[in-house]
């Protein structure tokens, strides 16, 4: 279940990066509950590692806001 739950986070992260809606983040997502199945434990400590550095990262660099000059 837990899986599943963050497949689906996973694919809708890549539908919005890509600006685009389609079949892309769903397939992708389903690849990584598949990948976390066969992995066992070692699938989900790698996931974990992959969020928490993401998350570090995050703070680490924040996105800066551009602002745009009229010229």
């Amino acid at each position: 279940m837990i899986g599943k739950l963050l497949a689906a986070f996973i694919g809708n992260r890549i539908d919005r990066a890509d600006g685009k809606g389609g079949v892309k983040g769903a397939v992708v997502g389903l690849a990584v509950e598949r990948l976390l199945t066969r992995l066992g434990p070692i699938g989900w400590v790698l996931a974990a590692l992959f969020l928490v550095l993401r998350f570090f990262w995050r703070l680490i660099f924040p996105k800066r806001k551009v602002r745009y000059v009229r010229s």
